[in-house]
């Protein structure tokens, strides 16, 4: 039975193949006859053509010029019915390529419009908010003027760029700061610092607990993982009570350490650091044992350095996050704390319905508050231009490539 199965199946591929080649030799000849019908038209009309240049009577031409006319209006209908299956056939064949064509055509304009028109939306989308925090950072009092009627163009477009607004906002500063030394450069310096300092003392503890994790395994790195990853779902503001009162227990409250301390060990950071590790090539180890290197030698000579996009790309994050803290710096400071940052001062803007009379009455400070904030995330928008390459490599591709020890 199955030798007549597999007969039957060669007798089919076989005879499929037959009828295959012999329907190409098919076309093929018809081509060929086709293509002897196109040429013998042309040379007749050359021939015609040349013998209607050497007449040199008028009646002689004329009538040879008649018989050109029809020969060809009339031959490629002839040539049509000598070859009208092979002229049939590759007619099909030119349609649906050329349908084929036209659908792929339309499918790329159709889709390249869809994708064009949702970037460009999210475009806007992202950078109208900068565009408005910035252009009315530049508006006077006059044109922030809720009862004044302006036109829509005139709101996305100052009538002046007016730097004096930035002035107004620095003495607003240092005249509702409860302390007089508190400027706006040491507001700039305050959270560069503490931004600095928090986030060195992060990443070192996390480096060294990222390779700890990695170097030394046990049965329990799963439960450990585990409650890493349990308490990165815990979010930040749940813990805020619990913080607040170790502090201020502990006499910190008001105080640089307390702004410092508490984000020494970032559960996120240490988990991209541990990955990081595990991505390295085991090899990288074991030839580290065999040229004599102990653990800690490994960790400062090899991984380290194999790293070091992971660190830039950890120490960037880690760092703008620090910069934009406000919840955690509100709620441990006092207003009269020497260590105020930029975004506690933007908080405290934020809650002012009103301008000191020195200043301006009457308005709403909406433009003091906007070159606030333009100039407090001014840094960070400078960091990210600048280091875009390194945070793209450092979270698309960490350590060595190779297998994974």
């Amino acid at each position: 039975m199955e030798n007549k199965i597999k007969n039957s199946l060669t007798n089919d591929s076989s005879s499929n193949k037959f009828y295959i080649d012999s329907k190409a030799s098919k076309i093929s000849n018809q081509k060929e006859k086709y293509e002897q019908h196109l040429n013998k038209f042309e040379t007749k009309i050359l021939e015609k053509e040349e013998k209607i240049v050497l007449s040199e009577t008028f009646w002689i031409t004329f009538i040879l010029k008649v018989n050109l006319f029809f020969f060809k209006k009339y031959q490629p209908k002839m040539i049509y019915i000598f070859n009208w299956r092979y002229i049939r056939r590759t007619g099909k064949i030119k349609r649906k390529t050329l349908k084929m064509a036209g659908d792929v055509w339309y499918k790329n304009i159709v889709s390249g419009s869809v994708n064009w028109f949702v970037l460009i939306l999210m475009f806007i989308v992202m950078i109208f908010p900068f565009y408005w925090m910035l252009v009315t950072s530049f508006k006077s009092n006059a044109e922030i003027d809720p009862s004044a009627q302006q036109s829509f163009f005139k709101m996305l477009w100052p009538e002046s760029w007016n730097l004096s607004v930035y002035r107004e906002m620095l003495d607003f500063i240092s005249l509702t700061s409860s302390n007089q030394d508190v400027t706006f450069t040491r507001l700039f310096v305050n959270s560069f610092f503490i931004a600095t300092i928090s986030t060195l003392v992060q990443l070192g503890v996390s480096i060294v607990g990222g390779f700890a994790i990695y170097n030394w395994r046990t049965k329990f790195n799963s439960v450990f993982m585990i409650i890493m990853f349990s308490i990165m779902m815990v979010p930040g503001e749940a813990m805020l009570l619990g913080r607040y009162t170790i502090m201020i227990q502990m006499g910190w409250g008001n105080t640089l350490a307390a702004l410092i301390v508490p984000f020494i060990g970032n559960v996120f950071t240490m988990y991209l650091m541990s990955n990081a590790f595990y991505s390295l090539n085991k090899d990288l180890k074991r030839a580290a044992k065999m040229d004599g290197l102990n653990s800690m030698q490994y960790f400062l000579k090899i991984a380290l350095p194999a790293i070091s996009a992971t660190i830039i790309t950890s120490f960037i994050i880690s760092f703008i996050e620090s910069w934009n803290s406000v919840l955690w710096p509100v709620t441990i400071m006092r207003d009269d704390t020497p260590w105020k940052t930029i975004p506690m001062m933007l908080y405290r803007m934020m809650q002012v319905s009103g301008i000191e009379p020195e200043i301006a009455i009457g308005y709403n400070p909406i433009n003091m508050k906007m070159a606030a904030s333009f100039l407090a995330i001014l840094p960070m928008i400078i960091m990210f231009i600048v280091f875009n390459k390194w945070i793209i490599n450092g979270l698309s591709k960490r350590g060595s490539s190779g297998s994974k020890g």
